[in-house]
């Protein structure tokens, strides 16, 4: 992991992530847990006083924090229904990488299916 990279730099990391048990699994030595969409670790769009909030508490773990591993999480209200946020951070359109992996998905799917139909 990039973190224990710069770790055994010197550099001090704080690993803020959605998923704080996959994260301290791997063996962060910090992880700051925040329970926000995916894509928004620091908070909402133009959110400044989220997004600080969240700095700060990172930070914190910095400071404070005496041994690795160390975990802390940031308790942050998302200003929409979770069910909405997690469709709206969906990009528009799929990325090139999504898209291909789509289209081969439902070329073996079609592929399947004429193999199973009985020939004419």
């Amino acid at each position: 992991m990039l973190a224990q990279e710069f770790e055994e730099a010197g550099l001090s990391t704080v690993m803020v992530t959605m998923m704080p048990f996959w994260a301290e699994k791997l063996g962060t030595p910090r992880t700051l847990a925040v329970e926000v969409p995916f894509g928004h670790a620091f908070g909402m769009p133009g959110d400044r006083e989220m997004q600080m909030s969240i700095i700060r508490a990172a930070l914190s773990l910095l400071q404070e924090a005496r041994e690795p591993g160390a975990a802390s999480e940031v308790e942050i209200e998302w200003p929409q229904p979770s069910d909405e946020a997690r469709k709206d951070w969906q990009p528009l359109e799929a990325s090139p990488i999504i898209k291909m992996m789509r289209e081969r998905a439902q070329a073996q799917a079609q592929q399947a299916r004429s193999q199973e139909s009985p020939s004419s």
